[in-house]
């Protein structure tokens, strides 16, 4: 079990270091008019349009949870997949305690909404046919990074689930870089 336990560890690595530049069917463009005198110095100066971040995050949850698409590697930054699989595995066999995940994330994210122990996106082990209701950007937007409030119906669990979404551009690409958990 321990052989299994570690492999699986270390494919998770393997996948989270992958070059996270390369344009993936997940990824939305950030714009079409990027010219060389336009091109930021940094990935993190890029401007977010704020209806394509709203387009491309429904997009990306409905087809995650409804159709199995878009792997979460390929939709968030690396240090968030890293932490979400840490969350994820907390208290199962090969995973940390709750103290050591605390200790390794709680200078780069609200580790109390974490989703300890639940799946990605939403905490159900078992979804139905969901559908965004609410994907709107709250005050605390910047140009780094928009924060979206985010509200997932699964009617056929009768379940819904309350999400802030804080999604980057990375190059002319967004990802997922945390998801805060209310419920």
């Amino acid at each position: 079990m321990k052989t299994i336990v570690t492999f699986s560890y270390l494919l998770f690595s393997l996948l989270a270091c992958r070059n996270a530049s390369t344009t993936l069917p997940a990824q939305a463009v950030v714009s079409d008019t990027i010219t060389a005198d336009t091109i930021p110095t940094t990935e993190m100066e890029m401007e977010i349009d704020t209806e394509d971040a709203v387009a491309w995050l429904t997009e990306v949850i409905e087809n995650h949870l409804n159709e199995g698409g878009f792997a979460m590697e390929d939709i968030c930054t690396p240090q968030y997949y890293e932490y979400k699989t840490d969350a994820t595995q907390v208290g199962y066999d090969g995973g940390m305690d709750e103290a050591a995940f605390t200790k390794k994330w709680s200078s780069t994210y609200d580790v109390t909404r974490a989703g300890i122990g639940t799946a990605f996106l939403i905490s159900g082990q078992d979804n139905g046919k969901v559908k965004v209701t609410k994907c709107v950007p709250k005050p605390t937007t910047t140009s780094e990074a928009i924060i979206l409030e985010v509200v997932i119906a699964d009617p056929d669990m009768n379940a819904t689930y309350h999400r802030d979404f804080k999604i980057v551009p990375i190059g002319k690409a967004y990802q997922i870089d945390d998801v805060v958990e209310f419920d």
